[in-house]
């Protein structure tokens, strides 16, 4: 079998780590892959796509990413159209091709190609600043051609069963003319986490952590997540803070670190005013002697930090399903996450994490502690934790479902 997939940004984020991930399912059936991009930057990509595990062709980039700093999806769309169009015309002979995150070119890759198209959530529901006639009718553009593009794919999943019900409720035309799409949960490769061997104060080998004292006695918090507002970086600094202040008078205060760490990219306002902002609420007193922000961090420096945290905070809302929670379990954190969403199908409650029901900075940092003192984290036993993900969320599991959902348009060679 051959694989192609098409991916608009190929950088380090969640949607990334899926096509990685799935390709590697791909790989790991014998099949041939390869990844076309409009853009790719081996200095903040995955492992995989760096050392050349997985082909990845550069393809559509000769068009803009914004006109006047406006207008991103309509580029987005255009640039993700041009790879299509080099795919269909120089690509190569594929048996499938993976779309995700951008529909528009699906129709033309019908011409040539059965196509899979991957929903990780409605672009239509991610841009909610509508505030002028012309972005309106913008926007009603777009979002009709999300629809209808989508409509025409051979297969369509989806990440988890919140995006799926989200999904049905906001393509009416699709859901009248086909059956909801399945849910594909995205996965890790188990083998990454596996294969590093935690060394002790390997934390000091993290960058930007170097200068940490007394690292025997240190408590980790962690907040993986790229420095976007949708996010919800705040919350993880202000329940830390409100953490710091049950704890101002016990012996133990200065032991507990956090640590926020996630995908930047210099290119995007977003990410700079995001790490500006969290900076400032961090404050002098505690900005790089109990809270510390990393960049973009390697795969080494991921594991690190997750297998070395006591407790990892996933602070989105409505998260379309958050491959944070699941890596943390299997390294043995526990997770503290917003009850919404992906986290409500991956953490299961009291056991392998806790579920917030609101943004109360004071109620999380209450649930930091009593996580360290009355629920006793040395309990925790991190063989339920990776039992967990390993049941639901590995490559294998992935792997099973992808090549089952493709039988039903495609004969299967091996």
């Amino acid at each position: 079998m051959r694989v192609a997939f098409l991916h608009p940004d190929l950088g380090i984020g969640g949607a990334e780590q899926l096509v990685v991930n799935l390709a590697l399912c791909c790989k790991n059936l014998g099949w041939d892959v390869k990844i076309f991009t409009p853009f790719f930057d081996s200095n903040r990509a995955f492992s995989q796509l760096k050392d050349g595990t997985i082909d990845v062709e550069v393809r559509g980039d000769m068009f803009p990413r914004r006109i006047l700093g406006r207008c991103q999806a309509m580029c987005d769309y255009i640039r993700i159209l041009l790879a299509a169009i080099y795919l269909v015309l120089f690509g190569g002979n594929f048996d499938i091709i993976v779309v995700d995150q951008i529909p528009i070119a699906i129709p033309l890759l019908k011409l040539r190609f059965t196509t899979f198209f991957y929903c990780h959530f409605p672009d239509k529901l991610l841009c909610v600043k509508r505030d002028s006639f012309i972005k309106r009718c913008y926007r009603f553009v777009i979002d009709y051609v999300e629809e209808f593009t989508m409509l025409l794919a051979d297969i369509i999943v989806v990440n988890s069963k919140f995006t799926q019900n989200v999904f049905k409720e906001n393509f009416p035309i699709i859901n009248k003319l086909r059956a909801p799409p399945k849910v594909l949960y995205p996965a890790i490769d188990l083998t990454v986490f596996d294969q590093y061997k935690l060394k002790e104060n390997d934390l000091l080998n993290v960058k930007g952590l170097e200068k940490l004292h007394n690292i025997q006695n240190k408590k980790l918090i962690v907040s993986l997540n790229r420095y976007e507002k949708k996010k919800n970086l705040p919350l993880a600094v202000t329940s830390f803070k409100h953490f710091l202040e049950l704890k101002k008078n016990d012996k133990d205060k200065d032991d507990y670190i956090l640590v926020v760490a996630g995908g930047y990219d210099d290119r995007l306002e977003e990410n700079v005013e995001e790490y500006k902002l969290l900076t400032e609420l961090a404050g002098k007193d505690l900005l790089n002697s109990k809270v510390f922000f990393l960049k973009s961090i390697s795969d080494n420096e991921r594991c690190i930090l997750l297998k070395t945290s006591h407790v990892v905070l996933y602070t989105p809302k409505n998260e379309h399903f958050g491959i944070v929670p699941v890596e943390s379990m299997y390294c043995g954190a526990f997770v503290i996450a917003h009850n919404s969403g992906g986290p409500m199908e991956s953490i299961d409650n009291g056991k392998t994490g806790f579920r917030i029901d609101n943004e109360d900075p004071t109620v999380w940092g209450a649930k930091i502690k009593d996580f360290f003192k009355e629920y006793n984290f040395k309990k925790v036993d991190p063989t339920i934790l990776r039992s967990h993900v390993e049941k639901l969320f590995s490559l294998d599991s992935m792997k099973n479902d992808f090549r089952t959902y493709l039988s039903d348009k495609v004969k299967i060679r091996n």
